[in-house]
């Protein structure tokens, strides 16, 4: 891995050491025989949810190669995208080449030794398994196009006939019914009829 160390003299603060116990011990005393306070957590998952709970605090996070497995290491794009005041520093990289060279990739500033922190320039950055929250603004929805009109008909088209009303069917009429309009007689009408009908001749000849 190719890259140009330069030592940091910029103003010290607080730093948050990240790994077990023991590998905790050194990269601390370093940092405060410069200058920084320290605070100490055993993984990055915790060291993430206490920058989350004060980004402002912490000016470096420390993370001791030793300590960390592989994929743990995206916590570095994690932190660079929300807290990019914060530099990363890498301790203990002995023998872990590889891990250093993804860290610096994945974008750590450099390496605290205990002749103090060194800056190493090197392009590159990859993923994270620390997800940040999305505050970009969320895509309009698009309004659906507007229903189309009915048609309005021609201006000289015929008004459509009503339909006609429906009639029951001639077989549903009893034979006996009155019609439309016929008067309806009680019986003492037609009884007082009948009586009013003149007799009918007689069939006999005259009398002798």
């Amino acid at each position: 891995m190719s890259g140009v160390s330069l030592p940091v003299t910029r103003p010290s603060g607080r730093a948050l050491v990240v790994g077990n116990g023991p590998s905790r011990a050194e990269p601390a005393d370093t940092l405060q025989r410069m200058g920084y306070g320290c605070a100490e957590l055993d993984d990055p998952y915790a060291a993430m949810a206490e920058l989350c709970r004060r980004p402002l605090v912490y000016r470096a996070l420390v993370l001791s190669l030793s300590s960390l497995h592989r994929e743990e290491l995206s916590i570095i794009p994690g932190v660079k995208r929300r807290f990019p005041h914060i530099d990363i520093w890498l301790t203990h990289t002995d023998g872990r080449q590889a891990a250093l060279a993804d860290a610096m990739r994945l974008g750590a500033d450099g390496l605290l030794s205990g002749e103090g922190l060194h800056r190493v320039a090197i392009s590159g950055l990859g993923g994270s398994a620390f997800p940040m929250p999305d505050t970009s603004p969320a895509p309009r929805a698009e309004a659906p196009p507007p229903a189309a009109a009915p048609a309005a008909p021609p201006a000289d088209a015929p008004p459509e006939a009503a339909p006609a009303p429906s009639r029951p069917a001639d077989a549903d009429v009893p034979d006996d019914a009155p019609g439309v309009g016929e008067p309806v007689l009680t019986a003492d009408e037609l009884r007082a009829l009948l009586q009013e009908q003149p007799a009918p001749p007689s069939l006999g000849g005259s009398e002798s």
